[in-house]
């Protein structure tokens, strides 16, 4: 049985003006993805060395909204990186613990984080995937150039921008909603909500981003289309 491993680290946290407020945001992300997302843990998300996490979830997982989640939370605080690996694991699993997990899964999972570091597109590549799961590695390596670009796209949100999109992906995940929805929620006119949604490219962002998560369910989780 094959899963997915995700692991990340908090770009230079250390210097953070309040390392504590940054690790209690974590903490709680942490708590809420392994509650939101209970059905598809294996292994609960936990932090386990100050500025890095780790989880292990199964296979039809939806883990690139998992990882914005992760992401859009921290970003007043700090950029993350994170690796996402598939394949088996090798030991016991316990779902409290996820540390005491390991197997390929996970080494795949490290193998894609030091993608991240080092083949980081002038610092806006946030997110990788790694395989060692024969027949995947086309897909995989396709689904990389996607989160490549996405990155691209999303690093340059700024301001209302970024508000917007942490807003939204924070509480509706990929989840299309309405902008009037949207605007309410976030206390601002929907012409404006429409404005920013328009030059930063949002829905576009999203439809991509869902669409990609659906490939991975089809072709990683045995989910037809």
């Amino acid at each position: 049985m094959n899963y997915y491993a995700l692991v990340g680290d908090l770009k230079e946290s250390r210097k953070s003006p309040d390392r504590k407020v940054l690790q209690e945001v974590l903490l709680a992300q942490v708590d809420a993805i392994n509650s939101t997302y209970a059905e598809h843990v294996a292994a609960q998300l936990m932090v386990n060395a100050g500025d890095a996490f780790q989880g292990l979830f199964l296979s039809q997982a939806p883990v690139l909204e998992i990882c914005d989640r992760i992401r859009y939370a921290l970003a007043d605080y700090c950029g993350v990186r994170m690796g996402i690996g598939f394949g088996a694991i090798e030991t016991s699993i316990e779902r409290t613990q996820s540390i005491l997990s390991d197997g390929p899964a996970f080494w795949n999972a490290r193998q894609a984080l030091s993608l991240v570091r080092e083949q980081d597109y002038y610092d806006t590549r946030t997110t990788a995937l790694y395989t060692d799961v024969q027949g995947l590695q086309t897909i995989t390596g396709l689904v990389n150039q996607v989160l490549v670009l996405q990155d691209q796209v999303t690093s340059r949100w700024k301001n209302t921008q970024l508000e917007l999109a942490q807003h939204y992906l924070m509480h509706h995940g990929f989840e299309k909603v309405s902008q009037t929805q949207v605007a309410k929620e976030m206390s601002l006119r929907v012409q404006q909500v429409n404005t920013t949604i328009q030059a930063m490219g949002f829905f576009a962002y999203l439809d991509t981003r869902r669409e990609t998560e659906q490939i991975l369910m089809a072709s990683f989780g045995g989910t037809a289309l």
